[in-house]
């Protein structure tokens, strides 16, 4: 369902005017169609007018007894399988508000989103990651993030009830760092659906044409709700050996600490590449993991024989249900595993 909802992100781009429509151009005209004349197009809203900038920190508040982490992980490597995932991307940049009115249509109640957590893309750029969430007024948010390259991250967040709200901050290169802000209070009266796009700009706020564009982003957590943030409320994620052979029974072990407690929890593995300079994610398995409580360290193994072949990442998503507050998290792990077959 999630892929089916990213097509109809893209067909309803199409309808919208962010993709220019084949039939209104000059080529089909040449065969004689005559075409009435156009009402002017409206001017869109100006999506930056509610916005704020953050300072990124390198030492957010210690929360859970250690110091905020600085491990940058390592870059994936580049594959075959890089130019199918960034084809495969829908969707595109800057345009949370028109995904936020087509969640109304899917899949994106508070109710499902209560009980299966943050949505996150079957596969996705890291300098361009759309979550579909639960979101509230006054609540804290906190990404996790680096970039490699000069440039300025934006966080857009649009409700279903068209409220809309726009984070920036700017950090050094190559320097993990986390933004931590506050929505607005006057963002609804009440917890909503909304979309959160994080994604990355040239320095000056200049829009790139398509992420391919955009500066290399890695995001290392994204959290929404008092019980996700200090840091971020799922964080300390392990992910080891460097490499696995299935055939020969090795198994990847993986390890994650929760500064809050979380009913829902799932542990997925997701196969990454490089490409461009940009990390590159598709969902390969999963796992359906217990309730963790506050300030226990969960852990498992993953056998990564059924999986696909080559390097994968540890992606944690965790959510307390909207009758404990709506609170959620989705993490990735610096480490990367790779599975040779």
């Amino acid at each position: 369902m999630r892929q089916h909802f990213f097509q109809h992100v893209a067909r309803s781009l199409f309808l919208f005017g962010v993709i220019p429509a084949l039939a209104a151009s000059p080529a089909m005209e040449q065969y004689g169609r005559t075409t009435p004349p156009k009402a002017p197009r409206p001017s869109p809203p100006n999506l930056y007018d509610n916005q704020t900038e953050v300072a990124p920190s390198h030492e957010p508040s210690i929360k859970g007894g250690h110091n905020a982490e600085t491990y940058p992980g390592r870059q994936p490597h580049g594959s075959g399988s890089g130019a199918a995932i960034a084809a495969g991307v829908v969707g595109g940049i800057a345009a949370t508000v028109i995904i936020a009115k087509l969640i109304e249509h899917h899949e994106a109640s508070p109710e499902h989103l209560s009980s299966n957590g943050p949505g996150v893309p079957k596969a996705f750029d890291m300098s361009g990651v759309t979550i579909k969430c639960l979101i509230g007024p006054d609540w804290p948010v906190v990404v996790d993030f680096m970039l490699y390259a000069p440039g300025t991250v934006l966080v857009e967040i649009a409700g279903t009830d068209k409220h809309h709200f726009v984070a920036r901050m700017t950090n050094t290169p190559n320097e993990r760092a986390y933004g931590i802000f506050h929505m607005p209070k006057d963002f609804g009266d009440k917890v909503q659906v909304a979309v959160l796009q994080v994604h990355a700009v040239p320095l000056g706020g200049r829009q790139p044409v398509s992420l391919a564009d955009a500066p290399p982003l890695r995001v290392f957590g994204i959290g929404g709700g008092v019980n996700a943030v200090g840091s971020v409320a799922i964080d300390q994620l392990s992910f080891q050996p460097a490499a696995i052979h299935p055939k020969a029974k090795e198994v990847a072990t993986y390890g994650f600490h929760a500064h809050s407690a979380f009913n829902g929890v799932k542990a997925e593995f997701i196969f990454v590449t490089l490409q461009n300079g940009h990390v590159l994610v598709q969902q390969d398995q999963e796992e359906t993991l217990s309730a963790v409580p506050q300030g226990e360290r969960a852990h498992g193994t993953w056998q990564g024989d059924k999986g696909k072949a080559g390097e994968h990442m540890l992606q944690v998503r965790a959510w307390r249900g909207i009758e404990n507050g709506g609170d959620w998290v989705v993490a990735w792990s610096p480490d990367i595993v790779d599975v040779v077959k």
